[in-house]
């Protein structure tokens, strides 16, 4: 019996579906996994650029467009061990200061800011903000990142990155642009990196998180001993 004309369309559809090609899946990074002796520990603050789309990050749970997949070379035992932190879509630095509950390790990531821009909150209040997260847990070493670009405020966050650099060195903070592998010339993202000129894919994730990776990674761990940051 011949199939009529529309399911013979449906299931053509499905077919292509099963057979398109995919696009690369981050292992999933589970809090302590992999985990190395003498690992380097790290908690993290953000907001969605760091949860991607999960409600659970304080459970261990971030989206697959989370950077934090992408600290370390897929397949292979870490050196850095994610221990937990807070983050949520939407969330402004002093959500961040509410939430994030105290814990201690080597290094707090922070990735933060977006939505303070968004909300026109002012870089005093920020900083603010940011030191009292950084008294919240316990760690020798706080690193932070620049955040990715927006698309409809560039020049407004390259200005921003710019003073959490100079806010990084007055605090004694490590800071890395991680996010300068996202980014065109424009200050926008660059091609495939983004779906909405705000928050990266799969593809601007893994940038973002082999960057804090590695400089996590150059940060020496003591032997016994807290984590130093480098003379510089």
């Amino acid at each position: 019996m011949a199939f009529p004309i529309a399911l013979i369309g449906i299931l053509g559809v499905l077919l292509s579906l099963v057979g398109a090609p995919q696009g690369p899946k981050p292992t999933p990074l589970a809090l302590g996994t992999l985990a190395q002796a003498n690992s380097t520990t790290f908690l993290v603050a953000g907001d969605s650029i760091t949860a991607a789309g999960s409600h659970t990050v304080a459970a261990g749970q971030v989206g697959e467009a989370s950077w934090i997949h992408f600290v370390h070379p897929e397949g292979q035992p870490s050196d850095l061990t994610w221990v937990g932190g807070w983050a949520m879509g939407g969330a402004q630095t002093g959500d961040m200061t509410r939430a994030l509950h105290h814990a201690s390790a080597d290094a707090l990531v922070i990735v933060a800011g977006t939505n303070d821009l968004a909300h026109r909150i002012g870089f005093a209040q920020i900083a603010a903000n940011l030191q009292s997260l950084t008294k919240i847990v316990s760690t020798e070493v706080v690193l932070l990142s620049s955040v990715p670009p927006r698309d409809d405020e560039a020049s407004q966050t390259a200005i921003y990155n710019e003073f959490l650099r100079q806010l990084a060195m007055e605090q004694g903070w490590l800071f890395v642009d991680a996010a300068a592998g996202l980014r065109t010339p424009a200050g926008t993202f660059k091609a495939g990196l983004s779906d909405d000129g705000v928050h990266p894919t799969i593809a601007g994730a893994q940038i973002l998180g082999h960057a804090i990776g590695e400089a996590l990674n150059n940060i020496p761990l003591q032997a016994n001993g807290p984590l130093e940051a480098p003379n510089a």
